[in-house]
């Protein structure tokens, strides 16, 4: 079994909500595209504006997300992904992540995770029902801090 430090690297994949719902076949065609790697407290694990389009999941350690002023605005938990807006969009990325102490994370090189998902429409629709009902939850979050700093007028 693939360890990363010591969470297993199967754990780290099936213990996410992107894949929530997957069969084991279907965890087995991810596990056989997974790339371990790690990173040191400060390492930029995903930079804001860089083409990368891979997807990655956070298997231990702690990240945070910072403004573009290097505030920090977010914190990234083991077993969260980041990166899927430029999976899914092909833009470049949308914000920076650092890791804040060592981490480990598993990449999902996007050309092979897409493919995947073309060659199995059943793991796409539930991959990008996942992916969506996350990110519509960050988006209502995202509206209601937007609402909460707007004045209120009668």
């Amino acid at each position: 079994m693939t360890m990363i430090d010591s969470v297993p690297l199967k754990d780290a994949i099936r213990l996410n909500y992107l894949t929530k719902g997957f069969t084991e076949a279907e965890l087995d065609r991810l596990y056989g595209i997974a790339e371990p790697e790690k990173f040191e407290d400060g390492d930029e694990i995903v930079r804001q504006f860089d083409t990368t389009r891979d997807l990655l999941i956070l298997a231990s350690g702690t990240a945070h997300i910072l403004t573009t002023q290097g505030e920090p605005i977010g914190q990234i938990m083991p077993g969260m992904p980041m990166g899927e807006v430029s999976f899914l969009d092909g833009k470049p990325r949308s914000g920076t992540a650092v890791a804040s102490g060592e981490c480990d994370v598993v990449v999902l090189p996007a050309d092979l995770l897409m493919q995947i998902l073309r060659e199995s429409p059943e793991m796409a629709v539930k991959a990008l029902w996942n992916i969506s009902s996350v990110l519509c939850a960050r988006l209502r979050t995202a509206n209601e801090n937007l609402a909460s700093l707007m004045p209120f007028e009668e």
